[in-house]
């Protein structure tokens, strides 16, 4: 069995040569000028090779009989087909972004005028560039345009469909989505799919006692965190602004390693917004970096719902104000110490059945509302999980939540379980990752039997799945 799929590739590699030997020696003459024959290489895709030749995916792959752009292997002789309107060259030279960078800087490093990037890149304002743009530093003039797309993950896709069907590494995904197992994906999840290989050249100008600063991901989706690190050589002071929002730091490793979680509220527009970052060394030396990061949409969609007519009365705005009011003062304490590692365990063994951001309609209404958690469709009486170590902050029954708890996870992380029909916990228990904390149930605003898990950041409520596959800091 196992020769006989070890020679599965052999013989298709001797009947593909085979193939081509046969359409060069009658269909195709060898000096024939309109066939090329390209040998893949490793760590070649098929998209890479088409852009190399001026052509598509679709033509490489329809000149092949090619059903599955994503199978291709080292040594596959590929026709390459003439296309007149295509120039065979490497895609033109391009510079991602990094924080701290500027046009002007970026121009030096190339050894360009700051006029011909504006030119090739049909920049309007120059003080507008953001973090993980896309700037060509060659070819021909382009529009402006963003390089990257997201992507909502549907019932039966995989990373690698996802993958060819963008043709795009799925190394490229895992990284720019910090994905280390490419099989943890979920329905609902939104992937950034990069346009560009990153690059490592940098024009960041950035203070004396910088030594780097990185952004994880290079954009931010609303409704999700974002990570920034900054590490100086000597200790220092590190306050920030995002959003008119006053972010925490976390400072580690004697005030050299700034750590900072920026959660993106929900309803944020797409669009290009400062972050201003300012250092007081131990010297008393005071310096400034401020830098542009892009937010894309997080793509969410629309459900509707039907609510029983004696749990219409908690749609009223000052019982969700009041509610909010409460999850928001005690989500937005910080607590120094770290009690997780790693990422977010899940909640209860339950299919997920209602990610986060979905904006909701309640009995035909409008599309006012929102779904700030994930839901889990558990049985009742099914046990529910402390996803990570933590202190019991909050053990008591809310209007629309119902019979909830809320733990405290330090450095600004908090989740919250709700419409459980029982809890075993009370405020000021210290709880472990997997200890049962209470039972699913159908208490406060809820149609049915789940498990309502949501994830604050720093006091705004975050898409609690992503903290599940990637790992902060």
């Amino acid at each position: 069995m196992i020769r006989h799929l070890l020679a599965k590739p052999l013989i298709i590699m001797m009947l593909l040569l085979f193939t081509t030997t046969t359409l060069g020696q009658s269909e195709v003459p060898p000096d024939d000028p309109n066939i090329i024959i390209h040998i893949v290489q490793r760590g070649e895709n098929l998209f890479r090779i088409a852009l190399n030749y001026g052509l598509t995916t679709e033509q490489v792959a329809q000149a092949n009989n090619i059903t599955d752009p994503g199978n291709i292997f080292v040594g596959q002789r590929l026709i390459i087909p003439f296309n007149e309107l295509a120039i065979v060259q490497q895609p033109p030279e391009t510079h991602i972004v990094q924080p701290g960078e500027t046009l002007q800087r970026i121009a030096d490093l190339y050894g360009l005028t700051i006029d011909t990037l504006i030119q090739l890149n049909g920049i309007e304002n120059p003080n507008r560039i953001y973090v993980g743009q896309v700037l060509q530093i060659s070819g021909e003039a382009v529009e402006p345009d963003f390089i990257e797309t997201i992507h909502i993950v549907q019932s039966g896709e995989s990373l690698s469909g996802i993958a060819r069907q963008y043709g795009v590494a799925l190394a490229d995904i895992q990284q720019v989505n910090d994905i280390v197992n490419p099989s943890r994906i979920y329905v609902g999840q939104q992937l950034i799919i990069p346009g560009i290989h990153p690059t490592n050249t940098t024009a960041a100008e950035l203070p004396d006692f910088v030594t780097s600063l990185n952004l994880r991901p290079l954009s931010f989706v609303e409704g999700q965190t974002g990570l920034i690190r900054l590490t100086t050589q000597t200790p220092a002071n590190v306050t920030s602004s995002f959003l008119n929002r006053s972010q925490v730091v976390i400072s580690q490793e004697n005030n050299t390693v700034h750590l900072m979680f920026i959660p993106i509220p929900i309803f944020t527009e797409a669009g290009i917004y400062p972050i201003e970052i300012t250092l007081t060394s131990s010297t008393g030396e005071i310096a400034q970096i401020s830098f542009n990061i892009q937010v894309v949409s997080g793509g969410y969609g629309s459900q509707y719902i039907t609510l029983p007519e004696d749990k219409v009365p908690l749609l009223a705005p000052g019982v969700e104000q009041n509610e909010m009011a409460i999850l928001t003062t005690v989500t937005s304490s910080f607590t120094n110490e770290r009690y997780y590692q790693g990422t977010m365990s899940l909640p209860a063994a339950a299919a997920m059945n209602a990610p986060y951001g979905t904006r909701r309609s309640y009995n035909g209404g409008a599309f006012d509302h929102y779904h700030n958690g994930a839901d889990f469709a558990g049985a009742p009486g099914t046990p529910v999980y402390a996803a990570a170590p933590g202190q019991v902050v909050l053990a008591d029954t809310l209007n629309i939540r119902g019979i909830s708890v809320v733990i405290d996870h330090g450095w600004g992380v908090y989740t919250n379980y709700s419409h459980m029909a029982e809890r075993y916990v009370n405020i000021g228990d210290f709880v472990q990752t997997g200890q049962p904390i209470g039972a699913v149930g159908n208490t406060g605003r809820a149609t049915g039997a789940h498990l309502h898990w949501e994830l604050w950041v720093n006091g705004i409520p975050v898409d609690p799945m992503q903290w599940v596959w990637q790992t902060f800091p």
